[in-house]
């Protein structure tokens, strides 16, 4: 057999030529599940996952440290059945370089660029997921997939000085990205439409080269395929009822408009969309397509809510009264609780894409961060984050370390070296550092 990881199913399909990656099958490894040496070393990802306004301390922080954290009730939603996996860091902070502090805005900036910004919208220079793919994706179909699961159109990558970079708000743009080949190919060329790419299937386009690779595949490997096409379909017909209208019922009516502002999110809408951006990335990752990728469950300022209710989540955090007897803030920790559930969906999902001798979830470090500790106070120090996966084996899994009140640039230090990034050291001003957590390193 003489084709590689790289081979791409390919087809037209409405007058434009669209492509399906594959996964990797067991025939590119060896007997100890390695991936054969003409192929080099499996490949490690990387990614990042942001949600909005912080954790409640007391429910979320473990109180012992190193391997075998427990798991406070709040974060047990998040890790369950994947401590193991799952390195906690706590009591790290963003040093302002004796600016300003912008709230939620700066404490991330600081983790990405390890500077602080002059104002709420400034990007100091590049984030560090910048370099990692700079090494990670050089060869890759794309260089990083950035998503919002809120629909915003700016994720927090920056490969410089400047502005954020673009990102997909819907599964549909992130489907038509990594299966239509048009999609970049500039003005003078054909972009698949979505709605004939869903409805008739890009497996439809590559069904003879489909029958063509399935007779070179051993039988494991074939029924491998047959789950991955599956896997597609379904997500196709999901994105499918996106496209729809609705159905025509004396009951169902389209609603007057209340209001000429931005419509607001429901959180069922935003987790519902935050799981169709999984799985494609998932499926995306898989296939090699891309090994690096950032998502965004929600913004700073998030305006998600709960139906019936006018305060969105930012809002609430500021006028939400701290219950004395709880010391939490009951309506808005409603909020954590979605957004671990959602992180927990992320780590499913990779853990069950079998690679080798491990999972997806092994071959990966995704780095989990927000914009404050606790919501209420909009503080800069004690920011949570959490590390997903091994990379391949370079990074430890299982802790709970705590920082000590040192610069979360240390924990971006770590990660690039971890990646293979030729860095020593990382960080401006007071964060500047060349210590990395050597806790987490293999």
């Amino acid at each position: 057999m003489s084709w590689t990881r790289r081979r791409l199913l390919k087809g037209m399909l409405g007058g434009a030529a669209v492509t399906v990656a594959l996964p990797l099958f067991d025939a590119l490894f060896d007997g100890n599940g390695e991936v054969l040496a003409q192929d080099g070393k499996a490949p490690t990802r990387f990614g990042t996952w942001f949600w909005g306004c912080g954790v409640n301390p007391k429910r979320w922080v473990p109180a012992k440290e190193g391997a075998g954290y427990d798991l406070p009730v709040e974060l047990a939603l998040g890790v369950q059945g994947f401590a193991d996996k799952v390195s906690v860091l706590t009591g790290f902070d963003t040093p302002l370089n004796s600016r300003n502090n912008f709230p939620h805005y700066s404490p991330p900036m600081v983790t990405l660029t390890g500077d602080a910004p002059v104002n709420d919208h400034h990007v100091p220079r590049a984030t560090f997921d910048q370099e990692i793919a700079a090494v990670l994706s050089a060869n890759a179909r794309f260089r990083t997939l950035d998503v919002n699961a809120e629909g915003g159109k700016s994720s927090w990558s920056a490969a410089g000085t400047g502005a954020t970079t673009p990102t997909m708000g819907s599964p549909l743009e992130l489907y038509q990205r990594v299966f239509g080949e048009g999609f970049q190919v500039g003005s003078e060329g054909f972009v698949p439409d979505p709605k004939v790419m869903v409805r008739k299937s890009v497996l439809s386009a590559v069904m003879e080269d489909s029958k063509r690779l399935k007779s070179e595949l051993g039988s494991h490997d074939q029924h491998r395929l047959e789950q991955y096409f599956t896997a597609v379909r379904q997500l196709e017909k999901q994105l499918d009822l996106m496209l729809s209208a609705p159905p025509d019922l004396a009951a169902c009516a389209q609603p007057p408009s209340t209001s000429k502002g931005k419509p607001s999110l429901l959180v069922s809408q935003v987790v519902a969309n935050h799981k169709l951006l999984t799985d494609l990335l998932v499926l995306a990752l898989a296939c090699d397509q891309t090994r690096v990728f950032n998502m965004t469950l929600w913004r700073l300022f998030s305006d998600v809510r709960y139906p019936g209710e006018q305060v969105g989540y930012h809002a609430l955090t500021h006028d939400e009264a701290v219950d004395p007897k709880l010391g939490y803030q009951p309506l808005s920790q409603r909020f954590l609780q979605e957004a671990m559930g959602c992180w927990r969906y992320l780590l499913t999902s990779l853990d069950e894409i079998d690679e080798g001798d491990g999972t997806l979830l092994d071959h990966i470090a995704v780095f989990a961060h927000s914009g404050t500790e606790f919501p209420k106070e909009h503080g800069t120090q004690n920011l949570p984050m959490m590390v997903a996966g091994s990379a391949s084996g370079a990074l430890k899994t299982g802790l709970h370390v705590r920082g000590g009140a040192s610069s979360t640039a240390r924990v971006a230090l770590t990660l690039q070296q971890a990646m293979g990034v030729p860095v020593s050291g990382w960080g401006v001003g007071d964060n500047q550092t060349s210590s990395p957590v050597v806790e987490l390193l293999a």
